[in-house]
């Protein structure tokens, strides 16, 4: 069998690639990607951001792996740090809310090594050193990193102390600009000799609970030393005589995904309107069990009441030559403007979709997991052999875009190439968003014809599995890459 990466980033792919080539395993190779991706993709991932990873070691079942972030454990209201800002998408401008009280305990680093205490194969000292190297040497921006660095500006600048990293002649860094992380190659060092007991016990944590105190955030030191990462069983449903391994709950993209198929499958919905009924029935959280149960008896799907965060998000697949194989997806959303002192790194602002609060600002309940959409997905045939490897960046949108993909390749027979370059649909707010070239046969429903694709439609990086052939693609949409050797 051949290695195989897909990512949404070219660096991000190299360090992967460049970990499995010096014999590491799939989960090596995830871990030096992780990190990667602080600098290649750090709109995306950073030591202050979280995510899900599902895990296949070859010949065993699929595990999830959820280091998405915990609410604070106490809610003191007085003073806090936490105001609007708007952010132009051209055209529309959206509010997003940051400050210090709009953090919430970062679970990236505790990912990292609980991964690596499972699987790891060399040592963490040797894995940091890619993102090392490129903190030092720096990373040419691209267009998508550029677009997405600038579109975000207005947060960038709230922190005097990284405009050496992110401004260049007094302007937000462009494509083609180089951008060096100094303070992530000594955090790094620092990482690999401490361990994540250095970032959630030491003194990482010590100067976050002491800035967020004195600045008017919620975190505390009891926030990070009680922070763990959960490991346990993916959500798995059956499909044409296949398995889908999804994540379970603090995710709700599994139940979303999982009810858009059987809406097609065992309903005969056409695609579009399968989404809207998705949508429709996760957005009562007491109710999802429920709808599960209905079309998948017997399910394992778990999900506590929470705050759900549907944030900017990038995605990774690998698969070794062994058949182990990662998907793991990362999200900082748009980050608070807080850089870690000394890290170059931001920290996130999950607490900050106060529209999804239906009692307002801080209504969270405490120290409880974050909900998300985030969804790393695999397929297995029934003697659990892996098929499938996907998952996306995009908000709201992550589970259909995935799951859409997976309908083309299995109830289309189409080719993993010409599934992800499918125009695809997404319901939201009572209208429907087709994107260019996507049929559309209901004019009588209230919907946006795009003209062009679009990143707003996600970026469904996959591999793709048929006994010695292997397929990888990253999507176009968000500018990802792929390699198969």
């Amino acid at each position: 069998m051949k290695n195989a990466i897909s990512a949404g980033h070219e660096i991000t792919l190299s360090v992967a690639k460049e970990i499995l080539l010096a014999k590491g395993n799939a989960f090596d190779a995830a871990i030096a990607a992780h990190l990667a991706m602080f600098i290649t993709e750090p709109c995306m991932a950073s030591a202050g951001g979280n995510g899900f990873a599902l895990a296949k070691p070859v010949n065993e079942k699929v595990r999830f792996y959820d280091f998405f972030c915990q609410t604070p454990i106490n809610k003191d209201l007085k003073d806090k740090d936490f105001y609007p800002v708007l952010i132009d998408f051209g055209g529309e401008a959206e509010k997003f809310h940051v400050g210090m009280a709009a953090a919430a305990v970062p679970g990236s680093i505790a990912g990292i090594f609980a991964l690596h205490k499972d699987y790891g194969s060399i040592p963490i000292s040797e894995l940091v050193q890619p993102a090392i190297q490129l903190a030092k040497e720096g990373v040419v921006m691209n267009a998508f990193q550029s677009y997405d660095i600038n579109l975000l500006e207005p947060i960038y600048q709230l922190d005097p102390s990284v405009k050496d990293v992110f401004y260049k002649n007094g302007k937000i860094i462009q494509e083609g600009d180089v951008l060096k992380m100094p303070g992530m190659a000594d955090f790094l060092d620092f990482i690999a000799i401490e361990g994540e007991r250095g970032f959630y016990h030491g003194e990482i944590a010590k100067t976050i609970a002491s800035d967020s105190k004195s600045k008017g955030g919620f975190l505390r030191r009891e926030d990070f030393e009680n922070y763990k990462v959960h490991i346990g069983e993916a959500f798995t449903i059956p499909y044409k005589n296949k398995r889908i391994h999804l994540p379970n709950g603090p995710s709700k993209g599994g139940a979303a995904m999982a009810i858009m198929l059987a809406e097609i499958e065992a309903k005969n919905q056409a695609l579009p309107l399968a989404i809207k009924q998705a949508q429709i029935k996760i957005s009562k959280e007491d109710e999802i069990k429920t709808h599960l149960n209905d079309l998948y008896p017997n399910n394992n799907f778990k999900l506590q009441p929470s705050l759900s965060s549907n944030k900017g998000t990038s995605h990774f697949n690998i698969v070794d030559n062994k058949g182990n194989a990662i998907a793991l997806t990362s999200s900082i959303g748009e980050g608070c403007g807080y850089f870690i002192p000394g890290t170059d790194m931001q920290l996130n602002n999950m607490l900050g979709e106060i529209f999804l609060l239906p009692n307002g600002a801080h209504s969270w309940a405490p120290n409880s997991r974050l909900h998300s959409m985030m969804t790393p997905t695999m397929v297995t045939d029934l003697e659990h052999q892996l098929e499938f490897v996907g998952g996306s960046g995009g908000a709201s949108r992550i589970p259909y875009a995935i799951g859409q993909v997976i309908h083309h390749v299995y109830a289309e027979n189409k080719h993993l190439r010409s599934a992800i370059k499918e125009p695809r649909y997404h319901y939201q707010d009572g209208l429907f968003q087709v994107e260019k070239e996507a049929e559309w046969k209901y004019s009588d429903l209230p919907s946006n014809l795009w003209d062009e694709e679009g990143i707003y439609f996600g970026g469904v990086h996959s591999i793709l599995i048929n006994g010695n052939h292997v397929e990888a693609k990253g999507d176009d949409r968000r500018h990802g890459k792929s390699i198969v050797f």
